[in-house]
């Protein structure tokens, strides 16, 4: 049985807390004129917040939305960014909560971990399994059930107006009745990274799965043999559809030796390689990138950094012949990167 966590609030409430969570949310914003407007009068603008969040007036769901295609087509929501620098407040009091209840195969979300520490797992169970099954869920995040979450959330927290917030932050949007979380706020992460640790903890301690890997909903189980890694594939499958309402995709289940497809690579036990979906998005984005420097609608500088996270991303794959095409195609690829 897992302690709740209580007496939170005053914690994130208070004006050191609040004044890391305005740093944290004008990362890299600075120039956006709700950031300069909100650091005009910042000391106001945090004590108020304060007031509001410890006397639960304050509001989310002041939310824009927009869709964008990479790879797929996904509905973005922004909120405020007054509702911002509360999602990082409420976060980094809550942040030890949810990390403490994760399991060492979770990479998503968690300070030290994250997309390229997921990846080097992968490639050491390789080295160490025949087998792998890569499994992931149906629009997962348009599928998580309100209820569910809630219920999960209140075994971890007893703040009464700290879960009245995630109630309202839960029930402030829905795909369908019922479902679904806003995909762009900080909440959001961790709640949806929350929302599958329980099939974490089934999965080491119910099913004694020695391997696994999660980011966030896109799971690896690894195996000596196929018939255990089909029997855990069937047993998780099962439970995530029972106890969390979650429709999985078929997974995809072979051998070790012929890549894993993971996180947009395909790993290896000793290299990744690019997907091929991967270096279409790369080529894609980089022509975007240019036609946005050449129009104006981006300065240099912006340019620069959006592709040197780019090029950060290929840079961990062994795709030296795909830079060097890359290179000769005039204006796709960033001088002195």
């Amino acid at each position: 049985m897992v302690k709740r966590a209580g007496n939170l609030m005053p914690r994130i409430c208070s004006l050191e807390n609040l004044h890391e969570a305005f740093l944290r949310a004008a990362r890299g914003k600075c120039t956006r004129k709700a950031v300069i407007l909100f650091r005009r009068q910042l000391d106001e603008n945090l004590a108020d917040m304060g007031r509001k969040l410890a006397d639960g007036s304050f509001r989310f769901g002041q939310y824009h939305f927009f869709t964008i295609y990479d790879p797929k087509q996904r509905t973005i929501c922004a909120a405020s960014f007054p509702e911002r620098v509360a999602f990082h407040a409420i976060m980094r009091i809550c942040h030890p909560v949810f990390d403490d209840f994760q399991t060492n195969d979770s990479f998503a979300s968690r300070l030290g971990r994250g997309q390229y520490k997921a990846l080097e797992q992968a490639k050491k169970c390789c080295r160490k399994y025949k087998w792998f099954a890569k499994m992931d869920v149906r629009k997962y995040f348009d599928s998580i059930d309100h209820n569910v979450l809630f219920c999960q959330l209140s075994r971890l927290f007893k703040d009464p107006l700290l879960l009245r917030y995630f109630s309202d932050l839960i029930l402030g949007y829905e795909v369908e009745p019922g479902r679904g979380l806003p995909i762009g706020n900080l909440t959001s992460q961790y709640f949806a990274n929350h929302y599958l640790a329980v099939a974490d903890h089934f999965a080491k301690e119910q099913l004694r799965i020695k391997a696994m890997v999660r980011y966030m909903d896109d799971i690896l189980i690894f195996a000596d043999n196929n018939e255990q890694l089909k029997g855990y594939v069937t047993a998780l499958t099962k439970f995530t559809n029972e106890h969390l309402q979650l429709s999985l995709h078929e997974p995809v289940i072979n051998k070790t030796c012929f890549g894993v497809p993971f996180l947009g690579y395909v790993v290896y036990h000793n290299r990744l390689r690019l997907n091929n979906r991967s270096r279409k998005r790369f080529v894609h984005k980089m022509a975007s990138l240019t036609v946005d420097v050449e129009q104006g609608s981006i300065t240099q500088q912006q340019y620069a950094m959006r592709a040197s996270c780019m090029m950060a991303f290929i840079d961990k794959a062994e795709a030296s012949p795909f830079k060097r095409q890359m290179t000769c195609r005039k204006g796709l690829y960033p001088q002195g990167l």
